[in-house]
């Protein structure tokens, strides 16, 4: 009756019903009466045992304020993912509120401050690699004319970092125009300044880059180094010893250096 009428009454859909009575079962069955069961795998949560009121609320009274990922069915380690996204987004709370004006006179407006920090990333950017000025052994081809299996990968990252790159060039000379007033400064283009001033990457580079956590002034210069270290790949051919953690996708060079292992042995 609980779970039909008063909590399935609420609920339109006929899985959310079957749900809720799935879920009540641990709580309306027969051995609840035993002193000795527990609602869930935690020794905190059970029917207190027959006796005076006062115990019962002092029981209510002893309970967690802040639930156990347990009590959800769920990993204790979920509980790791939820206070990080609670102190980001404190973070986040506390920053939007500090006031983005000039701190003293002569000092440069936060506009002044994002526009210095556009035009020294543009100038600090790389330019994008050339696949027609590779080295012979960058793009190798077998015997039976098929290309090299480690060919293959750095073309495909080649081909992620001048997308990240031309995305780059793109919005910073956007963001240089519209604090200039030369062109609209669209809501894409505030956010990106806003995260300039809190030392974060902007969200349009995130979305075709590389995953990171490196705030933004240690992100740009990580970049310059993985750029630099596939422009001497693709001019030199392949190097002694590869940069692993420089791609954008690891797990694709392990299997092409296996692959061409494999076909070499």
């Amino acid at each position: 009756m609980v779970a039909e009428a008063n909590y399935g009454g609420r609920v339109t859909d006929d899985k959310d019903v079957r749900l809720i009575r799935a879920m009540l079962r641990r709580y309306f069955c027969p051995e609840v009466m035993n002193d000795n069961y527990r609602l869930s795998k935690l020794d905190t949560y059970y029917a207190p045992p027959e006796g005076p009121i006062e115990d019962t609320m002092k029981y209510i009274d002893s309970l967690p304020l802040d639930e156990d990922p347990e009590v959800f069915g769920l990993h204790p380690n979920s509980n790791i993912v939820y206070e990080k996204k609670t102190v980001a987004q404190i973070s986040d709370t506390i920053l939007m509120m500090q006031p983005r004006v000039a701190a003293s006179a002569g000092a440069k407006t936060p506009d002044e401050l994002a526009q210095d920090l556009c035009r020294d990333i543009l100038g600090r950017l790389p330019p994008s690699l050339d696949v027609e000025k590779a080295h012979v052994d960058t793009f190798p081809v077998t015997d039976s004319g098929q290309p090299g299996s480690l060919g293959v990968f750095v073309a495909q990252e080649i081909e992620r970092f001048n997308v990240l790159l031309k995305v780059m060039r793109h919005t910073l000379d956007q963001l240089d125009r519209a604090i200039q007033g030369t062109v609209v400064m669209s809501m894409e283009l505030e956010n990106m300044s806003l995260r300039f001033l809190d030392d974060k990457v902007p969200a349009q580079w995130e979305n075709v880059g590389y995953p990171s956590l490196k705030p933004l002034k240690s992100w740009v210069p990580d970049l310059i180094k993985r750029v630099e270290f596939l422009t001497k790949w693709l001019l030199e051919g392949p190097p002694d010893t590869f940069w692993v953690p420089a791609f954008f996708f690891p797990q694709g060079f392990m299997t092409a250096a296996l692959q061409s292992y494999a076909r070499k042995s």
